[in-house]
């Protein structure tokens, strides 16, 4: 899962190449990344993509992203995705 987060930061933040090298799971995802909204939002999308898991925004709160590894541990808390995004609605 780590990788996986570390991938989408960097591409994420293309114009930073030295980041891969900077990233630990005590990196602070807002402090020391940088994100700004929109990169935040491409970011929780590319985690529930990628990952395969519904993020709960009712639940996350902005000490979810103090580190990647407190980060981590709140996805494990999320809901594995279904097939389909939409698949109540389908019904």
């Amino acid at each position: 899962m780590y990788d996986k987060i570390v991938d989408i930061l960097c591409a994420i933040k293309e114009d930073q190449p030295e980041l891969r090298q900077i990233l630990s799971p005590t990196t602070e995802l807002n402090n020391d990344i940088g994100l700004d909204s929109l990169q935040m939002i491409q970011f929780m999308l590319k985690v529930e993509e990628q990952l395969n898991v519904v993020i709960d925004y009712d639940q996350f709160d902005y000490e979810h992203l103090q580190s990647i590894d407190t980060f981590m541990t709140f996805l494990k808390s999320c809901q594995p995705q279904e097939l389909s995004l939409y698949e109540d609605v389908q019904k």
